[in-house]
């Protein structure tokens, strides 16, 4: 048996044996892509006679190479531990490991991840002046970020400003880059941008490059931005032996640079070979067909359509409910019913904001129903882990700003914010590093007064783990760390919560170690760049094992698989939401975003709005998603929660014949007219409302009307939902 070939269908071996020029794997969702590159790896392997390293392959989470690195030792016997299948941020490490002396940073050079750089744009808008509450800090370094995968330098930025927000940016990013240099570290965006700078700057590396990778391949290729492409066509441009898989129907992260014309750039520039994967291996034909409807109706998409072999399977669910949390309430009894088909982790809840989640976490705490968010704080996001890994950043690199701040007073020192800027005014010429400031704190006359035996004794220890780092294992360092500065201690009385804190650093200590036993020989310079670099996808895909329901928003949902899915908050503004609406390349975002919540589905798919929603403390009304109108009624059962027809739990008629009772009560008074205008009604006229029944006007505005219900209580309603009332008139 052909191992590489023989498990693959027609198409997808059409794939693994094109291995001359330009290629284009069109793949959707759940049609096996990742086993085209594996396969498609090995295959070189065999037939080209190559060794791992002749073949890089790239994707966008560390857990999706680490598979593919797996799978290829399965099918090839080889030890790929060291082959180039990595992210592109990984990639980018390893240039700039080798090559960072080209541009005068050292080796030893520290990543900054996001949080790192937040923080340096933040501590740098406090030096210039600039008002961190009018403009946010978050997304000035969001800003910067997004510049820099555009390819622009600060100079080049200077030259397109267009508003005062440009030049804040504009005059932040010039000093941002600036302190990254001093500070010997790199951001994010730098590990894709600065190998690129160097390949241009210098040929001899390029070149070193194209000729050790015979073959690219680039998984999820419509998610690249800018930067991402550009080092792509840098590296095939001689060979042009590239392979992008990808698919333009799950472009959903344009907010963030991700280009999905690059797909059809690619396909023209290169004249690229185009193979379509149509065959799914996930969901039902129903979940198929929904999905299509969804998707076919973006203009210039190119033309695919899934299909299966699996059975038609269950129509999809459509929901309809009085209230957002009478939506939540159904969405988690639907779970609680399930439960005896499938167990908690085969259960995921979608939606389009973090701010919908409340209403399912909290109806899934009444029933004892084990969930998880993710999208929340992660694991190395913590401020005892963000401690740790700030002490391990400085002593990597003794002239890091950024780390030094956040560690000075860790534990408390007695340092106050004046002494600290007098610390960094020494430092600010990028000479001198913050171990040799402390190590000779005394000898400089603008440090008086500080307390310099605390100081001294953090740079003897910071001094003697610095020459000892090559020499000690990843978890010994940490632990004498740890040891060293008393941490412990500190991080237990620090607040009531101290214990849940330590225990934190005693799950890193457990990281740290595994990681060692994963890769011998590693140094902790090797783990801190390995956790630095870990995505969100990562921590989702990795924790799939726990027995839990999972709730996030759709971006998150991207990649991954569940057999009963929920998308709920299906109305106008949410999906597609309110930001969306200026623009009809966003809205087709929005609508691709809605294509991949539904493909995620397995077997069941429900999907859910309400015909009000709570807002800043006010129930509104939202009309139903767009989106929904494009779904074929045959492929769709409605569960309509005011229809008794579809009384689920029994309570739907007993509201339909209050409000009976409520109209004939308020009728006896005289008769019911519509409102069409504020001026229709007066403070103390009794009205009918086909949601919240009988209720009397208790105050009028320009613009709102206010009127107490009977059993819903007082509620303000807007002059643009006016015609839902029905007012007495005598």
């Amino acid at each position: 048996m052909d191992r590489i070939l023989e498990p693959l269908n027609d198409k997808q071996r059409e794939a693994v044996l094109f291995t001359d020029g330009p290629l284009l794997v069109l793949a959707g969702a759940g049609s096996g892509k990742t086993r085209v590159i594996t396969h498609r790896f090995a295959y070189l392997l065999r037939e080209k006679r190559l060794q791992p390293s002749n073949i890089l392959a790239v994707t966008f989470t560390n857990k999706a190479a680490g598979e593919m690195k797996e799978r290829i030792t399965q099918l090839t016997g080889l030890d790929t531990s060291t082959a180039w299948v990595r992210t592109f941020h990984s990639m980018g490490v390893l240039i700039l490991r080798k090559h960072a002396e080209e541009i005068g940073y050292p080796r030893d050079f520290v990543i900054y991840d996001d949080t790192d750089s937040r923080g340096l744009v933040k501590s740098i808008m406090k030096e210039s002046g600039i008002n961190t509450d009018v403009y946010n800090p978050s997304s000035i370094a969001e800003k910067i970020s997004r510049i820099k995968e555009s390819l622009q330098s600060p100079e080049d930025f200077v030259k397109q400003i267009e508003s005062e927000m440009d030049e804040k940016v504009a005059l932040i990013y010039q000093s941002y880059e600036k302190a990254l240099r001093r500070n010997r570290a790199f951001d994010f965006s730098d590990l894709i941008t600065i190998p690129i700078y160097i390949f241009k700057k210098n040929n001899k590396v390029l070149s070193y490059y194209q000729s050790l990778w015979h073959y690219v391949m680039v998984d999820e290729f419509q998610d690249t931005n800018k930067a991402q492409y550009e080092m792509i066509k840098l590296i095939g441009s001689v060979h042009k032996n590239i392979c992008v898989v990808g698919d333009d129907d799950q472009s959903i992260y344009g907010w963030r640079g991700a280009n999905y014309d690059h797909i059809y750039d690619f396909r023209d520039r290169y004249n690229a070979k185009v193979i379509l994967l149509e065959q799914n291996y996930r969901s039902s034909r129903v979940i198929l067909e929904v999905a299509h409807a969804v998707v076919e109706k973006i203009p210039g998409r190119m033309d695919k359509k899934l299909w299966t072999q699996e059975s038609s399977g269950e129509k999809v669910f459509l929901i309809n409910a009085l209230t957002d949390k009478e939506e939540a309430n159904y969405v988690v009894s639907r779970i609680d019913s399930l439960l005896e088909e499938y167990d908690y982790k085969d259960f995921a809840i979608f939606y389009r904001t973090n701010a919908q989640s409340r209403l399912f976490e909290e109806e899934l705490l009444v029933r004892n129903i084990p969930y998880r968010i993710f999208g929340g704080q992660k694991f190395y996001a913590r401020k005892e882990i963000k401690d740790i890994l700030a002490y391990i950043k400085l002593i990597i690199d003794p002239f890091d700003s950024a780390s030094f701040e956040r560690i000075i007073n860790v534990p408390k020192r007695k340092i106050g914010e004046v002494a600290l800027e007098k610390l960094k005014k020494v430092a600010s010429d990028g000479k001198t590093s913050f171990i040799d400031i402390l190590l000779n704190v005394e000898k400089n006359p603008s440090l008086s007064r500080l307390p310099f035996e605390a100081l001294k004794e953090l740079g003897r220890i910071l001094e003697e783990l610095r020459e000892e780092k090559e020499k000690l294992t990843p978890m010994s360092f940490v632990k004498i760390l740890i040891d060293a500065i008393g941490y412990k201690s500190y991080i237990t009385s620090f607040d009531e919560d101290g214990l849940d804190r330590w225990s934190n650093v005693e799950e890193l200590i457990n990281s740290i170690k595994e990681y060692e036993d994963d890769n011998p020989g590693a140094l902790i310079t090797d783990y801190v760049n390995d956790i630095t670099l870990q995505s969100s996808a990562d921590e989702i895909e990795a924790d799939d094992s726990r027995n839990y329901v999972s709730l996030m928003t759709l971006h998150n949902a991207k990649g991954l698989e569940f057999p009963v899915v929920f998308i709920c908050g299906l109305v106008d503004g949410l999906l597609p939401h309110a930001s969306s609406l200026y623009s009809a390349r966003d809205i087709e975002e929005e609508r691709r975003l809605f294509y991949v919540g539904i493909t995620r589905a397995m077997k069941i798919l429900h999907l859910s709005y309400s015909e009000s929603r709570m807002k800043y403390g006010e129930l509104l009304y939202q009309n139903p998603s767009p989106f929904l109108n494009d779904i074929p009624e045959e492929f769709v059962e409605e569960v309509d929660l005011f229809k008794e027809k579809k009384d689920i739990f029994g309570w739907q008629s007993k509201i339909r014949k209050k409000e009976e009772e409520d109209i004939d009560d308020i009728e006896g008074n005289g008769e019911l007219k519509i409102v069409e205008d504020i001026s229709d009604i007066k403070v103390g006229d009794k009205v009918y409302h086909h949601l919240f029944g009988k209720g009397k006007v208790a105050a009028i505005t320009k613009n709102f009307v206010t009127i107490d219900f009977k059993d819903y209580g007082k509620k303000v309603i807007s002059g643009n939902f006016l015609s839902n009332i029905e007012v007495v008139s005598s």
